[in-house]
C-alpha cells in the first residue's frame, strides 16, 4: 500500500512546505510549514502511540521531525487545539527557525475559504514501498474538493437517528462538521492513505501566484476505498493559530 495511491513523484523541492513527522514507534505522519519556525499537524498525528492522557509536554520530546530532504529539525513545543476531538488540529514549534530556501518554504494561510466543490488542490505525502518499508519519495496528487453533504451520506448514511449504525467503508468515521471539507479522488481514481495526515491541500491562486494551505488533511484512510478524504479548513482555525504563534 502505499500512502499516495497513484499519484506522481516530485519535482524536485515542489512541496517545500512539506514535512515529514516520525513517531518514537517509527511511524511516519505529515506537517505543514507555514511560518519558519512553526507548522501544522492533526492532533491524531501527534497523539500516535501515546495514550489519551498524555500531554502535549510528554509528546513534544518523542517526535522527530524533517523539513526540506532530510533536515532534521529540533521540536521546542507542541500545542494541540483546545478543542481537539472536534478540531484534529495541533501546532509544532521548533527551537529555531529554519533558513528558507527552494526546498524549505512556508506555505500561506488563506484569507478567503478556497474549499468550493470543484476546486483542484495539490496534496503531497511520503508512499512505501511492496515492503512497508518508507521510501524518501515525495509523491503527489491532484484532488477535487467535493460536495460535503455527499461526503456526509457516504460516511454516515441514511441510518435511524436512535441506532446511529457507522455506515463508513472503511469502518472508522471520520470527524465531519462545521471545521471540515471533503475532497474526492481524481479522475484515475487516485488518493491520498495511511500516513498522509498532516498534510496541506494546496491551492494556486493564479491571480496571487501564491499557494495557499487550504486544508490539513485530518481522514486519511479512504485509500481509494471510501471515496472522500476529510481536511480541516484552515480559515477555520486561522485565529486559534494566529492567536497562539503570538503568545508562543
Amino acid at each position: 500500500m502505499q500512502r499516495i495511491l497513484g499519484g506522481h513523484l516530485d519535482a524536485k523541492g515542489s512541496f517545500p512546505w512539506q514535512a515529514k513527522m516520525v513517531s518514537h514507534h517509527n511511524l511516519t505522519t505529515g506537517a505543514t510549514l507555514i511560518n519558519e519556525q512553526w507548522l501544522l499537524t492533526t492532533a491524531k498525528n501527534l497523539f500516535l502511540n501515546h495514550s489519551e492522557n498524555a500531554t502535549a509536554k510528554d509528546i513534544a520530546p518523542t517526535l522527530t521531525l524533517y523539513v526540506g530532504k532530510k533536515q532534521l529539525v529540533e521540536i521546542e513545543k507542541v500545542v494541540l487545539h483546545p478543542n481537539y476531538s472536534q478540531v484534529d488540529i495541533g501546532l509544532i514549534k521548533l527551537k529555531q527557525k529554519v533558513s528558507v530556501n527552494e526546498r524549505v518554504m512556508p506555505i500561506c494561510l488563506p484569507s478567503k475559504n478556497y474549499a468550493e466543490v470543484g476546486r483542484v488542490g495539490y496534496v503531497s505525502g511520503w508512499g512505501r514501498n511492496a515492503n512497508f518499508k518508507f521510501t524518501d519519495h515525495l509523491k503527489y496528487v491532484m484532488l477535487p474538493v467535493a460536495d460535503q453533504d455527499q461526503c456526509i451520506r457516504h460516511y454516515e448514511g441514511s441510518t435511524v437517528p436512535e441506532k446511529k449504525t457507522p455506515k463508513s467503508p472503511v469502518g472508522v468515521q471520520p470527524i465531519l462538521n462545521e471545521h471540515t471539507f471533503c475532497v474526492g479522488m481524481s479522475k484515475y481514481q487516485e488518493d491520498t492513505c495511511y500516513g498522509d495526515a498532516g498534510s496541506a491541500f494546496a491551492v494556486h491562486d493564479l491571480e496571487e501566484d501564491t499557494w495557499y494551505a487550504t486544508g490539513i488533511l485530518s481522514f486519511d484512510k479512504s485509500c481509494a476505498v471510501a471515496e472522500y478524504g476529510v481536511y480541516v479548513k484552515v480559515t477555520s482555525i486561522q485565529d486559534w493559530v494566529q492567536k497562539t504563534i503570538a503568545e508562543n
